[in-house]
């Protein structure tokens, strides 16, 4: 864990397990489609990608 880590949201955290476990905490499809388009981690994009695919689904099902 960086020092900066401290000053920053999870889901920007240097770990991307953290980033990853951040995610699930986010509702912003605008900032989802961010991360999963530009995060160095492959695993994070992924991780958004079924996040953002997750919301969404429920917006149809409301």
């Amino acid at each position: 864990m960086k020092f900066s880590d401290i000053f920053v949201p999870r889901w920007q955290n240097s770990n991307p397990e953290v980033r990853i476990r951040a995610l699930e905490r986010i509702k912003d499809v605008k900032l989802l489609g961010q991360i999963a388009e530009k995060d160095e981690d492959p695993g994070v994009c992924q991780a958004a990608r079924l996040r953002l695919d997750s919301l969404l689904v429920r917006e149809t099902e409301a």
